[in-house]
Order: C-alpha cells, then structure tokens, then sequence
C-alpha cells in the first residue's frame, strides 16, 4: 500500500460522509413538512487489495490480507414508515393512513403522488396542492359546479359537501399505490414517479389495500429530529477524522518528497 492508496481511502470516505450529511441535512429541514418521507443512505465498502510482502510485513501464519479502495454511498432510499398524523381546521385537509398515495396532475396532465393531502379549492373551485397541481378525483359533479360549504371526507375518500342544510355527494378521492415503493422516483416538492413499467393500482378497484383516508387532518413528516441530530453528530465527526487523516497523510508525502529531491 502507498501515500496514493492511502489518499484514495480517504478522498472517497470524505464523498460518502459529504452525501450523508447533505441528506441527513435535508431531512431535518423537511421536519416540519407535510407528509415528507425521510431518505436514508447506506454505505458499501469499494473493491479489496491484496497485500504484498513488498509492501507489508505478514506473518507466515496468517491469512490472506487486503485492504479495500475506501467506501461509497451503496443506495440512497425513500423511507415511507406512516408519520404520525395530527389534526387540523380545514375540512379539505386529509391524510392517509395505510400504504396509498393521493395522485395530483401538473398542467400537462403528468400524474404524481404525494402523502401531503393539506389541499385547497382555487378560485374556479377546483381542488389543489399548495403548489396549484390538481388533486385526482373521480366527479360525480364537476368541480367547477360544488357548492360552498364545509367538506365531508369519508375514509374511502367520498366527498360529501354541506350546502344550505343539504348534503351533497360530489365525488371521491382516488388512491394510489405502486406494486413496490422502492421503485418510486423522488421528483422534488414531495412528489413521486414511478419507474419502469411497474402497474399502478387505483383505490376505485381494490379500496381495502390503500389505506383510510383521515379527513381534518395532516401526516407529519417521519423524520426523528433526536435520532437525525445524532447521525448528524457523527457524520460531522467522521468528516473530521477522515480530513485529519487527509492531512496527515499529506504531511507524510512531503517529508518523503523532501528526502528523495
């Protein structure tokens, strides 16, 4: 093993640890966002070099001895673990809770998911994000005709709105769920894709495996403020050795560089 060995360990611990506190970072920022799902990172150890015995001294009796390239982040994930669910004041506010996703649709139609449900009507009265993407709903009357009033949400997503001492039934909220979740795509904003040609599931043909639908209330963010404090310790702190040890291998080179000019 030489200095460049050496330097090479530490140039890729330096990476890894850098991605680890970025989204470490990002998931204590998103604490407080609705529905957010935390992303985790694991580590793998990069590709092992045999000893020599030009390089180190081995004993006779032991084993065959390496060491690897340094480490690289393996995988970075989306954890969709339930967040907790808290209660709010508008009754177009929802939350779910089991394994579904509410779907919204861009202005070109594009569908994604999303667990934040804090909605809202636009001046037109159509429901929507907080980022005007239309939420997936399947009309009974068109959302441009529903009444004003208070909503109703039933926990299989009817939607039910009071209106002059009547109850009128003016459309359902539609569920979604992929057939894997690790196959979802993370697109910014606590929005979702899915990747290669997964099928998609609607909660109009199997309601049972989508979850309940919790209406006057929010999905908190799953993130573990005490727990993701103390990644961030120790990332920090491992960022730090693995700078030391850059440096002092540095200062080993240049003795060595002084002694051979």
């Amino acid at each position: 093993m030489n200095l460049n060995h050496l330097l090479s360990i530490n140039k890729s611990g330096i990476n890894g640890l850098q991605k680890q506190l970025d989204i470490t970072a990002a998931n204590i920022a998103n604490v407080n966002t609705v529905g957010y799902k935390k992303n985790d990172a694991s580590f793998t150890e990069l590709l092992h070099n045999a000893n020599t015995l030009d390089e180190v001294r081995i004993a006779n009796t032991a084993a065959n001895q390496s060491i690897n390239r340094g480490v690289a982040v393996n995988n970075q994930s989306v954890n969709f673990v339930q967040g907790g669910l808290v209660t709010t004041t508008s009754s177009w506010d929802m939350a779910i809770e089991g394994e579904g996703f509410f779907g919204v649709r861009d202005e070109n139609n594009q569908l994604y998911l999303t667990r934040a449900g804090n909605f809202q009507r636009d001046a037109q009265g159509i429901l929507r994000t907080n980022t005007g993407y239309k939420v997936a709903i399947d009309e009974t009357v068109p959302q441009n005709q529903w009444p004003n009033g208070a909503a109703s949400i039933a926990a299989n997503g009817t939607i039910t709105i009071q209106s002059n001492g009547q109850s009128l039934t003016v459309g359902k909220v539609i569920l979604y769920k992929p057939e894997n979740n690790e196959m979802l795509q993370s697109v910014g904003n606590n929005l979702y894709q899915t990747t290669g040609n997964q099928a998609l599931m609607q909660s109009t043909n199997e309601p049972e495996e989508f979850g309940t639908i919790h209406n006057y209330q929010l999905e908190n963010a799953n993130v573990n403020l005490a727990d993701s404090m103390t990644e961030l310790i120790v990332a920090q702190r491992a960022y730090s050795i693995n700078l030391k040890a850059l440096q002092t291998s540095d200062e080993m080179a240049s003795v060595i560089n002084r002694f051979t000019e």
